[in-house]
């Protein structure tokens, strides 16, 4: 840990030792989840607000922007009140005009944000493609260097990280396996617009899926297969074809912990464009997205025990921290019947997912994409 402070201090320092300006950027702290809109700061997230503070106290910050939100406002508040500086309020949907102010401007700044505005703002000021961000991280720095008209971008971590250490090893609950189909009608806003079909088959130790999606109206038309271990759901290969919003193209395969291949397909204007060449190290235990979704339910977690974690998005590329969470009880009625079941939360890896499982034969039945107007909801299954 003193390592990782002290590169964070040189990192600091360095932006101070020559003519530049510096910007940081950090999406707010951890927040309450009380479902409403405009909710404070929970207890560690005022901690990390502190530490942030304490972080950028020597940065020589002269301005300090912040969304008009409980949550932004309260991470920017005590750098506000250490340097004595007021908040600016700016409008997260006019991000261009933010960028241009931030640019003609002069001195060093800190800039709150969420997880939606903060990676295409890092784009905007700097030129070069963001990651997406997480829900469930909090603890992403983004240091901006511009020297002239050259542009530096340094990755740093805010202290405490909420990061809690992903699992590196668990067993799936192979008796909850369902084999077989599920049909799906995809639902956007209320109405039916596409459909997804899911199959599962067990081969001796490997789970092989497949995903056929095709919504016609936003232009999808994509079939995905992935081949996992039955014992820890341990990546094989994932490979995936067709259209969304442009042309699909990923083949990747895993070697123990290093995964090989490529990705081609339409991503957001902050991210890396065209066809990915990848060959990228994962810390161990990281699974594949796709299948971790499809198998939410083999996933062993309860109503006291969480799981944290990490999966790769062959999408973009990037590693992501998901937390999965058992949310209790539910009876729901979908077009292929009334059923009793769990529901299975996926928080983080953009977007989070509901899942509600059948607690008679553990089939998925019903699927939230969370703060979204996206919904599955099982047509028939066999």
């Amino acid at each position: 840990m003193k390592e990782k402070f002290m590169m964070m201090w040189v990192l600091l320092m360095l932006s101070l030792a020559v003519n530049s300006q510096t910007w940081y950027l950090v999406r707010h702290a951890e927040k309450v989840e009380d479902g409403s809109k405009d909710p404070a700061l929970t207890s560690p997230g005022h901690q990390r607000a502190q530490q942030l503070a304490a972080m950028l106290s020597q940065a020589n910050i002269t301005k300090i922007y912040s969304t008009d939100y409980q949550r932004t406002r309260q991470t920017a508040a005590p750098l506000s009140n250490l340097l004595g500086l007021e908040v600016t309020l700016y409008d997260p949907s006019k991000l261009a005009d933010l960028a241009a102010q931030l640019k003609f401007s002069q001195g060093n700044a800190l800039i709150v944000g969420h997880s939606n505005t903060t990676p295409m703002l890092l784009h905007l000021l700097s030129g070069q493609p963001s990651a997406s961000l997480d829900e469930v991280n909090y603890d992403n720095v983004y240091q901006v260097i511009r020297e002239n008209e050259t542009y530096m971008v340094n990755h740093l971590k805010s202290w405490p990280s909420d990061a809690t250490a992903p699992v590196t090893g668990f067993q799936l609950v192979m008796q909850r396996f369902f084999e077989g189909q599920l049909h799906f009608d995809m639902l956007f806003k209320g109405e039916v617009v596409g459909h997804s079909t899911h199959h599962f088959k067990r081969q001796e130790d490997v789970i092989s899926l497949e995903e056929t999606t095709t919504i016609e109206a936003f232009g999808i038309d994509a079939n995905i297969k992935a081949d996992v271990l039955s014992t820890d759901m341990s990546p094989l290969n994932m490979s995936m074809i067709g259209q969304m919003g442009g042309p699909v193209d990923i083949n990747l395969k895993w070697h123990e912990q290093q995964v090989v291949g490529h990705s081609q397909m339409a991503r957001q204007p902050y991210q890396a464009q065209g066809r990915l060449e990848i060959n990228q190290s994962l810390a161990e235990g990281t699974l594949e997205r796709t299948s971790a979704i499809m198998l939410a339910h083999l996933v062993p977690v309860s109503p006291t025990s969480p799981l944290h974690i990490k999966w790769f998005n062959g999408y973009d590329a990037e590693q992501k921290s998901v937390v999965i969470t058992h949310e209790g009880t539910a009876q729901i009625t979908v077009p292929a019947g009334t059923f009793d079941t769990y529901k299975i939360k996926y928080s983080g890896g953009a977007p989070s997912q509901l899942f509600y499982v059948d607690q008679e034969q553990h089939k998925v039945v019903k699927i939230e994409v969370l703060k979204s107007p996206w919904e599955y909801q099982l047509k028939r299954y066999e």
